[in-house]
């Protein structure tokens, strides 16, 4: 027995041969001693020569491992099928534990695959694996097959949801707004604000039936006005009439008490679930700023005020938004020529689901066809535009951000895991992702200049430059659009650039942005300490630099003009903005007056280079 398993036998299969007339034999195979005239019949070509078949027999019966492995599993198998025994206990613990349909039950089936039974099944590996220690391994393979391990440890059938248990129906239950929620919203209860700025509003239990959202509850005065929250979608455009024509009709946004909503829907409520973001915007989502700049980063501001926390490296357990809804945009209309909305959206959120006017009628229709029936947001943030410039913050600004800026609370690394996934999409080493480490997030510098408490609570940075480390100056050249330096001021921006470059030992980089890929663009704002450039589209990837506290953004102005789109969002994402206008230059809190002068978009905007290069110095110098 000892040398029928013993170790180191080498594999074979169990399926020998049968010898055939032209078998010769092998040289090395052991003859035993036999007496002289035997020993000529043993030597006989004959392959059943009794010598040959006793010298077979004994090869024959050497098995390796493989062959053990093989007639256990076949006894194995055999036991299953006609050894084990089922009784009514098992079948009764598998539907009771599982929630089998009791025809499956009763059929017999489910004692196979019932976690008690299996668990049955599973205690005899143990007895397996102690007669041949050398099989276990092999064994504990076939047992993790057979019988998986479920969730509380026992062997048996994975309890997981499938499609019918991932689809819930709900129905309104509470006959007030004091129903108990979960992390997911009260299941089918009533509405309730979880966070508001003008254009910027947080529901938890929101429903849509007919094309319009219902906010359930017995309480309206609760809430904002309605104009604060939504609008018609419509374009602003100046004409006579349009700001009263982007005032809600009531059909957009509407209030219903508890007791009608369960009257009107009764058990007919399916739920979307996850985050919904609802886009109500009817103009300017199919540019690169305003997409990403404005609704992009506002919406995941108002997001993070629910009072997850975020890390200097972007970690948080705030789940990512489950869909983006574009309530008046086809499936076209929000995208930018250079297709940089969808790059950057799929980059960050890359499950998420997006949908478009089309998907909203059609569930208009579908709610309101037979018996009346909604659909149901656990959590939704509704944003819209015209909304949003009915605020404060906004009106001053003309940054529809500016109001989700101030929705609740949340810390300087609100930006961070957003900013971070999108530039490990686009390759950028880990390394550069954490320079942001040199800084204090998103901390308005001029803001962090004049509160000497902030500055106390802050403390010092989470990390340092390396020593050998050389800023990079990035000048994203325009001089192939529209509006852009005359080409005597580029040239002579490029050779002061070119001259303090070499003199300081800092890096220079002048790219035109539309000649490079989109992962080029991300990555190289990700490298840069300092980003210069026109009044343009180009600098909205500021939005992925990171915010150290000698980073700055560089915009170059008409004389006289000045607009905030970079202004605004660089400060509030903890880099310094200044603003040059030929020959002088303003940052924060003393910025210049907005204005658009004839000549602001056109092609003869001047500079001074030594003006632009001198600053340079001086900021990475921390001068200034």
């Amino acid at each position: 027995m000892s040398s029928f398993l013993r170790a180191g036998t080498p594999p074979r299969s169990p399926h020998v041969e049968l010898p055939s007339a032209s078998f010769t034999f092998p040289p090395s195979l052991p003859v035993p001693s036999q007496p002289q005239q035997d020993r000529r019949q043993s030597t006989s070509t004959s392959p059943y020569s009794p010598a040959l078949r006793r010298a077979m027999m004994q090869n024959m019966l050497r098995p390796g491992k493989r062959d053990v492995i093989v007639c256990l599993v076949t006894l194995l198998f055999a036991w299953l099928t006609l050894g084990a025994k089922r009784d009514d206990h098992d079948d009764a613990i598998y539907g009771e534990s599982y929630n089998l349909p009791s025809a499956v039950v009763d059929s017999g089936k489910a004692s196979w695959y019932g976690s008690h039974y299996i668990a049955k099944v599973s205690n005899k590996f143990s007895n397996f694996k102690g007669l041949w220690p050398g099989t276990a391994k092999e064994l504990e393979q076939l047992e993790d097959v057979l019988c998986p391990t479920l969730p509380d440890g026992r062997h048996g059938s994975s309890n997981h949801k499938g499609y019918s248990d991932a689809v819930r129906r709900l129905s309104i239950t509470a006959d007030n707004d004091e129903e108990e929620d979960d992390d997911e919203g009260a299941s089918g209860g009533a509405s309730r604000l979880l966070g508001h700025q003008a254009g910027w509003t947080i529901f938890e239990n929101l429903y849509l039936y007919n094309g319009t959202l219902y906010i359930v509850t017995n309480e309206p005065a609760q809430y904002p006005e309605l104009r604060l929250m939504t609008s018609t979608g419509l374009p602003a455009n100046g004409d006579p009439g349009n700001e009263q024509a982007r005032e809600p009709t009531g059909d957009e946004l509407k209030f219903i008490s508890v007791r009608d909503a369960k009257d009107l829907w009764g058990d007919r409520i399916w739920a979307m679930e996850g985050m919904t973001w609802l886009f109500n915007d009817g103009q300017f989502i199919d540019h690169y700023y305003h997409f990403a700049a404005e609704l992009l980063l506002g919406v995941w501001r108002a997001y993070t005020s629910l009072g997850k926390s975020f890390t200097s490296r972007g970690e948080t357990t705030l789940p990512a938004p489950a869909r983006a809804w574009f309530i008046r945009m086809s499936e076209l209309s929000w995208r930018d020529k250079p297709r940089f909305n969808t790059a950057i959206l799929w980059s960050a959120f890359p499950s998420l689901a997006v949908l478009y006017k089309d998907d909203w009628n059609d569930i208009a229709r579908a709610t309101a066809s037979g018996k009346p029936k909604a659909y149901y947001f656990p959590k939704a943030i509704l944003a819209d535009r015209s909304a949003a410039f009915r605020g404060p913050h906004c009106s001053s600004t003309s940054r529809t951000v500016a109001e989700a800026m101030m929705l609740g609370q949340t810390n300087q690394w609100w930006w961070e895991p957003v900013r971070r996934q999108v530039l490990r999409f686009a390759g950028t080493p880990e390394d550069i992702i954490n320079r942001n480490l040199w800084g204090y997030g998103a901390v308005n510098p001029a803001t962090y200049d004049h509160d000497a408490e902030l500055r106390l609570r802050l403390g010092k940075v989470e990390a340092a430059p390396p020593t050998d480390f050389k800023p990079l100056v990035t000048y994203i050249s325009r001089q192939s659009s529209r509006r852009r330096l005359t080409p005597e001021s580029h040239a002579d921006l490029v050779q002061a650039l070119e001259k303090h470059s070499k003199a300081k030992g800092w890096e220079l980089k002048i790219v035109e942005a539309e000649k490079m890929s989109k992962e080029e663009q991300v990555d190289l704002a990700a490298r840069t300490t300092i980003m210069l450039g026109v009044h343009g589209n180009g600098l909205t990837h500021l939005l992925w630099m990171p915010p150290t506290p000698r980073s700055a953004v560089i915009e170059m102005f008409f004389v006289g003009g000045f607009a905030r789109d970079y202004q605004w969002t660089a400060q509030n994402l903890g880099i310094r903005h200044f603003a040059v206008r030929h020959n002088e230059y303003a940052t924060a809190p003393h910025e210049p007056k907005v204005d658009y002068p004839e000549g602001f978009q056109g092609t003869s905007i001047t500079v001074v280079g030594e003006v632009v290069a001198q600053l340079i110095d001086d900021r990475l110098d921390g001068k200034v």
